[in-house]
């Protein structure tokens, strides 16, 4: 029997994913490091690993607050490193935040202890630690690039990206912009579009030239 709590620290990223699996698997892994369940406190926090700053992790400032306030933690238990987060600048800070107070931060996947039985910083641990922090980063990287490649692509397909409908226009069941005939600007909207292609006109000339003719 443990004189002191352990926390489960849960995230996922999306709504399609579940937390229910990885606090299960914790909560076991916390059992059988000899914690009660009175013992065990889980944090399950549904936020994203790329877009949110260390101050607003929730997940995170929950886990300090009832460290700094209880004192009675010696162990992190999280599914993998990159449930933490994705950033390195956050994972590194949390590990020094949790070596300094000399509580253990146990990774399921790959399986990591951070300290020693001493309570010191175990070297392998850490150059593990280390190198995954560096493929969450990455793969973070990655996942944005990709998005962001799809998300200029279908751009230039004319598909709706989200955000105010653009005057004249509508989107159809199929995702993406066409002239909208129901408010009467489809006239001017195409009229824009000819005197556009035309070349006769950059965007200043042709918003004089509409101007000139009473559009706006």
């Amino acid at each position: 029997m443990r004189d002191k709590r352990c926390i489960l620290l849960v995230r996922v990223s999306t709504e399609y994913q579940s937390y229910d699996e990885q606090e299960k698997e914790l909560y076991n892994m916390a059992l059988s490091y000899g914690y009660s369940p009175n013992q065990i406190v889980p944090i399950s926090e549904k936020e994203s690993g790329r877009k949110l700053k260390e101050d607003e992790r929730k997940g995170l400032n929950k886990m300090k607050e009832i460290i700094n306030q209880d004192g009675d933690i010696d162990c992190v238990f999280a599914w993998e490193i990159s449930r933490i987060a994705r950033r390195k600048t956050i994972l590194f800070n949390i590990l020094d935040y949790l070596v300094n107070l000399k509580i253990q931060l146990v990774i399921k996947e790959p399986h990591i202890e951070l300290l020693k039985g001493d309570k010191t910083i175990d070297e392998g641990a850490e150059t593990i630690f280390t190198l995954y922090a560096q493929m969450a980063e990455s793969e973070m990287r990655n996942k944005f690039s990709r998005f962001e490649r799809a998300k200029r692509e279908n751009f230039a397909k004319g598909k709706y990206m989200g955000g105010k409908y653009l005057l004249g226009y509508t989107v159809n069941s199929e995702g993406y912009w066409v002239v909208d005939e129901s408010e009467g600007q489809a006239p001017l909207v195409r009229l824009i579009f000819q005197l556009y292609i035309s070349g006769k006109y950059s965007l200043t000339e042709l918003a004089k030239e509409l101007q000139n003719r009473g559009y706006f």
